[in-house]
């Protein structure tokens, strides 16, 4: 019998945006709001928040959700996620990064049901066509996709080289998905010289012979990298209480 768990990796040291899992929308942690859109899907048979950081845990506990302890020292969220995936015993894995509070019930729910089906050699993601303001920003991740929507590279740089014609973009949202042997595999290798230079982990699974397939989706996603973006979901969000 399959089954799927969420993880959700929430460290405090992001340099962009400092203690950005307790920053407060509407008096509740964005880690909290992360939690309770994960939950509210119903896609997945259990959730945890994996974290290094005592004062996210109690948050996320005190929110009456799961939090587990792991390593300060992890290079990426993914290998956040299999410290924690190594306790449990589903069959796949969700990592969705704990500052994407807002991805749509269905499409999660849809991505549960694909996720079943990838082989242990493979990851799941979703990509979303980009804006041209999407395009030139490096906080956005662009992907390219070969023509069985299996991505090709990812960039913080406006990819494809628009030399003659206008070309859509994609942009990648934050989410992926394993079987329990593909997270292993993933994890086992170390971080790749690609991966180090764009700061985007995803990189590593390529760079070592790993598929990544893609849904392609649009729906308007909330990623917070910034104050600025923050400051957005505050607006947004503004006497909304969908986080407690």
């Amino acid at each position: 019998m399959t089954k799927v768990a969420c993880i959700i990796p929430a460290r405090i040291g992001s340099t962009r945006l400092p203690d950005k899992p307790l920053k407060l929308i509407e008096g509740i942690p964005l880690i909290v709001w992360v939690l309770r859109n994960a939950e509210a899907s119903g896609a997945f048979d259990e959730i945890h928040v994996a974290t290094d950081d005592t004062r996210i845990a109690d948050a996320v506990n005190n929110a009456g959700g799961h939090a587990v302890m792991t390593s300060p020292d992890h290079t990426s969220g993914t290998d956040r996620v299999f410290e924690v995936a190594k306790q449990c015993d589903a069959t796949h894995f969700v990592n969705i990064q704990g500052d994407e509070p807002r991805i749509p019930h269905d499409l999660l729910r849809t991505f549960a049901t694909e996720l079943k089906q990838i082989d242990d050699n493979t990851l799941l993601t979703i990509v979303s066509h980009a804006t041209i303001e999407e395009k030139s920003n490096p906080n956005v991740v662009k992907a390219v996709l070969d023509r069985r929507r299996n991505a090709l590279y990812f960039s913080r740089s406006p990819i494809p080289f628009e030399r003659d014609t206008v070309a859509p973009a994609l942009r990648h949202t934050g989410i992926y998905g394993f079987s329990k042997k593909s997270l292993e595999r993933f994890c086992s290798f170390p971080p790749g010289e690609l991966e180090q230079t764009e700061r985007l982990e995803q990189l590593r699974a390529l760079e070592n012979g790993m598929t990544i397939s893609c849904l392609v989706h649009d729906f308007e996603s909330i990623g917070i990298d910034t104050q600025e973006e923050l400051e957005q979901f505050r607006t947004m969000m503004a006497g909304n209480r969908y986080g407690h």
